[in-house]
């Protein structure tokens, strides 16, 4: 067992950008390192991009693979097994310094880690930041960071809302390549269509259709990087009814083309 230190991890590392407080680093994993328990010393949020592997802390034990979220306190143990090569990671690296002047701490941040699709965008935009980096990127990047930060009050409401707003986001999810109107969803639900459009945005943090389009890019996400579909097929796959409207939104939620995500 051992303790990585700041801007350490067990892959190789291809980039990292510093700004006050943060830093990104993107690791990637082309042989087996090694598989035993290890911690670091600061908290950081980890975004697959491609590959996977069998993550195992002290209580819990997942595989997880690209678009796949994961959350590590400071000094956390945790290990990792059977990976798949070659892998590819964002890691967003936060110090404690950040955390007190944004007034927050790591149990906030893993709780706006489980709003995983916008967090999983917010990273995408910091990490394509990171690519086209000016002046300005450093300033862009902790808003970036201070935005997901502040993502979590709608969340708490959700874990205790009423029944029926549980209902709607399995139904949402279950539905996520079609094109649900509000009239759909209150009849399949059997509720009054106002209900849902007074109170989707108190619950969910956002309208239905940004949650819907939401949903269709983070399902895109795994399938540019798995599929052999072309990308207009992955756009009707995902309930888009033209190339042009995918290509939008995606840039939109992600910050990157299809194309340059494809690259990725």
């Amino acid at each position: 067992m051992y303790e990585l230190e700041k801007e350490k991890y067990l892959g190789n590392i291809k980039n990292i950008f510093n700004t006050e407080g943060l830093a990104v680093v993107e690791t990637e994993y082309k042989n087996k390192v090694y598989e035993g328990w290890h911690s670091h010393n600061n908290a950081h949020i980890t975004l697959f991009l491609n590959g996977g592997t069998t993550e195992k802390r002290k209580n819990f034990s997942e595989t997880v693979g690209p678009g796949s979220l994961l959350f590590y306190h400071s000094d956390e143990l945790h290990l990792n097994q059977n990976t798949l090569f070659p892998s590819r990671n964002i890691n967003i690296e936060i110090e404690a310094n950040l955390l007190k002047e944004l007034e927050v701490n790591e149990a906030i941040i893993e709780k706006s880690v489980q709003n995983n699709v916008l967090t999983k965008f917010l990273i995408l935009k910091i990490f394509k930041e990171t690519q086209s980096s000016d002046s300005f990127s450093s300033d862009t990047i902790r808003m970036l960071f201070s935005q997901l930060s502040n993502s979590t009050a709608h969340l708490e409401r959700f874990d205790k809302s009423p029944f029926w707003v549980k209902s709607l986001n399995e139904l949402l999810n279950d539905c996520w390549n079609e094109n649900p109107n509000l009239n759909d969803l209150a009849q399949v639900l059997q509720l009054n269509p106002i209900t849902i459009s007074k109170h989707f945005p108190k619950y969910f943090g956002c309208t239905l259709g940004e949650y819907m389009r939401r949903i269709k890019i983070d399902r895109s996400l795994s399938l540019i990087q798995s599929s052999s579909d072309n990308l207009t097929e992955i756009a009707l796959h995902c309930g888009f009814s033209d190339q042009s409207h995918f290509i939008r939104t995606f840039k939109n939620q992600t910050g990157f083309l299809p194309k340059q995500f494809q690259k990725l």
